[in-house]
């Protein structure tokens, strides 16, 4: 007989990452729109939110290794939306700073998310009631809290605080 945990690991293992996969295709379909990548995509909303920062601060936000970031920032670089700038203090430290083009095209993403582009995983929610969206909302963020870093966390709801402030 397989254990309880067994079925459980399974589960929560292929739904997760199904989950996840249904959004990053998504999310690279939306970037396309755009001639991105999702990793493109994804420095351009996190340079909106922190810009300036250390390249190994935007790998860990985007939680990639460094040299998948360089190589990222490197071909945003000669697209012109982004720009790297040594550290004044510090000539080790790369910083990653959003160029005009950059916020042009960030914008543009996040106009059509007001506007409701079709995510799946936003209608699904949406089709809750609005108790049960809180629930959900709770419960993920309960089991992130326990899974992930203090410090991954801290990022998610300082960012999160920004987006609302920016609204």
């Amino acid at each position: 007989m397989v254990k309880r945990n067994t079925v459980r690991i399974h589960q929560m293992l292929n739904l997760v990452k199904g989950l996840y996969k249904s959004m990053e295709r998504e999310w690279e379909e939306h970037a396309q729109k755009y001639g991105m990548t999702n990793a493109h995509l994804h420095v351009l909303w996190i340079l909106y939110l922190d810009d300036g920062i250390k390249l190994s601060d935007l790998a860990a936000k985007g939680l990639w290794n460094l040299s998948t970031t360089q190589d990222i920032v490197n071909r945003m670089d000669q697209r012109g939306l982004v720009k790297k700038e040594k550290d004044m203090l510090d000539g080790r430290i790369t910083r990653v700073y959003i160029t005009e083009e950059g916020k042009r095209l960030r914008s543009e993403t996040q106009r059509d998310c007001d506007e409701g582009y079709p995510y799946k995983i936003l209608q699904a929610v949406d089709s809750l009631s609005k108790e049960d969206q809180m629930k959900l909302e709770e419960m993920v963020m309960h089991v992130a809290e326990k899974v992930l870093d203090q410090e991954f966390m801290d990022y998610v709801n300082r960012s999160s605080d920004r987006l609302i402030k920016n609204k």
